[in-house]
């Protein structure tokens, strides 16, 4: 996660030095990002799991020990980012279009991470590339559900950044595309990841809606209305 934070945050500055943004200030908003967004992991892990936390409220301030969510992360990590450039009159849909490749990437590695760390690991199956996670400490094989979301959002990174060497698009919708793309990604890959709690739990796997689905097309949604929105803005 660590590394992924670290790679992140230099794509991110690096895509502020090609778009001739103010690399001060970008060194302080991806401080006060990194920072954000890991509170806000942390906080709504908390509350996806109160239940667990209530017994042991001091078990909330452990973080070495785990428990965080991207979503949680990704929604309160950006509101920040954008209220810092907001106060400082920035044109926040550049700077946005700079932060998506350094999430996407970020993102990716710190999925690595799970995957040796044997968490949000997926179902049974008996696919051939199945897993057996030493941590769950059973012979069961598993999707290596992880290795599904860093595959997708290194392919969605290299796609993105492909794309806008290419096309000229409105500033804003590089962001607001990739984060369509990889909602979309975690939102499929959902369904072969192992779950505990669900928001809708029906008797086949695609009439199932977990918290992390239901997160993912929240921002899909708001992410497709600000695209329309900003391409139909007058030049």
């Amino acid at each position: 996660m660590v590394l992924g934070i670290a790679i992140g945050g230099m794509v991110f500055l690096k895509q502020v030095g090609r778009k001739n943004l103010n690399v001060k200030k970008a060194k302080y908003v991806t401080i006060v990002t990194i920072i954000s967004g890991f509170v806000g992991a942390r906080i709504c892990s908390v509350l996806l799991n109160l239940h667990l936390y209530l017994k042991d409220p001091l078990r909330i301030f452990c973080f070495w020990k785990g428990g965080f969510s991207w979503q949680g992360a990704f929604i309160i990590g950006t509101l920040v980012f954008i209220i810092f450039l907001r106060i400082n009159k920035e044109n926040i849909k550049k700077w946005l279009d700079a932060l998506i490749f350094g999430i996407l990437l970020g993102h990716a590695i710190g999925r690595i991470g799970c995957f040796l760390h044997g968490c949000c690991y997926g179902i049974i199956t008996n696919v051939p590339w199945t897993i057996n996670f030493p941590s769950l400490r059973n012979n069961f094989l598993r999707h290596p559900t992880q290795l599904y979301e860093a595959f997708s959002y290194f392919i969605i990174f290299l796609s993105l950044y492909s794309y806008s060497n290419k096309t000229k698009l409105r500033d804003g919708s590089l962001f607001f595309i990739g984060s369509i793309i990889q909602s979309f990604a975690r939102f499929f890959i959902e369904y072969f990841r192992y779950n505990t709690g669900f928001i809708f739990q029906g008797n086949t796997w695609y009439s199932t809606l977990s918290y992390a689905q239901f997160a993912s097309s929240i921002i899909m949604i708001l992410s497709i209305l600000i695209l329309i929105k900003i391409n139909k803005e007058p030049l």
